[in-house]
């Protein structure tokens, strides 16, 4: 038979987190995720400017940047396979300790990058290397950024639970930023001949330093309120995490890879590939660095603010919202980038990051957790997010590359791929339940499908 849904009371008042834990809290999510991203953009922006160079050596250059964005892809096919082990770890046994261990993977894993030799020293011997460390890392991501989410918002206030959602996304690009300043500094100090024998090693070695910070910052958070609740009235313990989300929450994974897809993609196809697309136009590397931390700084207000817009008028309206905006500044981003100017460069980076993105991203995290069960809340969020991020988000720069090398270096192929990323999540949100109004969800569904309220109409 079906397992029955358990009933809980609420917590009693004085149960509720006080300002000083919501603080560290959305402290945790922001900065947590910041210092973990930071190894995770690091490899994308050092794949695009200089791994091509220094682990997979061509007669043809762009032969040498797409074997580079490859191996940018491979450390996405990991990632579902840490969503499920790191999952399983915060659905068991607590979401900190799961938080804590990816900290470790993906540190650790960017910090031995920077020890790596490189072709010319020992051969394929250091491609291998690379894919390795890169797989690691990839495991790590793969259950950072809905682990954070989801500690976030089971500490969240019911009616800010939307705000504190979109904290890990402002994180994640509080840690592009960190990473896209490291390169330029570094660029800055060094020239062309040593950033691409030494000094893009730098700020891998720098990740080593952030793991401590990591480390800190996670281990002073108690486990969240909504897990302990789980475990007191777990009386009747249920089956694995992973088995309880494809057996009752399938169609919640089916849905959330149609949510994402727009902002998976596109966050890294405006970060990767665009670095090669203002390097192809002639743009010096500073350029597009740059353009990178601006747009870092832009998805940090634009997420927040679309979190708290979906506290007030829902998740739905929100959602679509931003992938409308991605369809329609699929070719205007193009567009700027061809004057030639490198300040309407930068403009349409902060733009294509700030509203095709960040918009959608701000609300991803809320959505996640609500979409889920508390019993697998953890595992179904990460999995079905990153067995999306193969599809969508891992080869998107290298799709993109091989979109414009076929049209003899015309960006209209790419450009019709972002609109069709966006259709795809647009169609999502119309057919997603809308969640703002109800709790989190408890123990377990007695449906194969989104969790109780999925007829739901949007909040108004």
């Amino acid at each position: 038979m079906p397992d029955e849904p358990r009933t809980r009371s609420a917590p009693a008042a004085s149960d509720a987190p006080d300002r000083a834990v919501l603080r560290r809290v959305a402290g945790a999510a922001l900065l947590g995720s910041a210092l973990e991203w930071y190894d995770y953009f690091l490899f994308g922006a050092a794949a695009a400017l200089v791994f091509g160079e220094v682990f997979f050596p061509s007669q043809d250059p762009t032969v040498a940047v797409l074997l580079s964005l490859a191996t940018f892809g491979a450390g996405f096919v990991a990632r579902p396979v840490g969503a499920v082990v790191f999952g399983r770890i915060g659905d068991k046994h607590g979401r900190r300790p799961a938080l804590v261990a990816t900290v470790l993977v993906m540190g650790l894993a960017t910090t031995a990058m920077a020890l790596i030799p490189s072709h010319a020293t020992i051969g394929v011997g250091a491609p291998a290397l690379l894919v390795v460390t890169r797989l690691l890392q990839g495991m790590g991501s793969g259950a950072e950024y809905s682990g954070a989410s989801v500690f976030a918002v089971e500490y969240a206030p019911p009616n800010r639970r939307g705000l504190y959602g979109s904290l890990s996304a402002a994180g994640v690009y509080l840690g592009m930023v960190l990473s896209s300043a490291a390169v330029l500094l570094v660029t800055a100090l060094t020239t062309d001949e040593q950033f691409a024998s030494w000094g893009w090693r730098l700020p891998f070695l720098a990740s080593l330093v952030l793991v401590a910070m990591g480390l800190w910052i996670r281990t002073r958070l108690d486990e969240t309120p909504e897990f302990e609740r789980e475990i007191a009235a777990d009386d009747d313990p249920a089956p694995g995490p992973l088995r309880t989300v494809l057996r009752t929450q399938w169609r919640s994974m089916v849905l959330v890879a149609a949510l994402v897809a727009a902002p998976l993609a596109l966050s890294h196809l405006y970060q990767v590939f665009a670095l090669s697309y203002l390097d192809e136009k002639g743009y010096s590397p500073g350029i597009g660095t740059l353009g990178l931390v601006i747009a870092g700084f832009t998805v940090m207000i634009t997420a927040p603010l679309a979190g708290l817009a979906s506290d007030r008028f829902g998740r739905r309206p929100v959602l679509m919202a931003g992938a409308g905006f991605a369809i329609a500044f699929a070719f205007p981003f193009f567009w700027l980038v061809d004057t030639g100017r490198p300040g309407l460069a930068v403009l349409a980076m902060a733009i294509a990051q700030g509203g095709s993105v960040g918009i959608a991203f701000g609300v991803q995290g809320v959505l996640l957790s609500e979409l889920f069960s508390t019993v697998a809340r953890y595992s179904g969020a990460a999995i079905s997010r990153e067995a999306a991020a193969v599809v969508f988000g891992g080869f998107a720069p290298f799709l993109a590359v091989a979109l414009s090398t076929t049209a003899g270096g015309a960006p209209w192929p790419v450009a019709l791929y972002v609109i069709g990323l966006g259709l795809i999540t647009l169609i999502g949100g119309w057919c997603a339940p809308e969640t703002a109004r109800r709790g989190l969800a408890g123990s377990r569904p007695r449906t194969a499908g989104p969790i109780e309220g999925d007829t739901a109409s949007p909040a108004r």
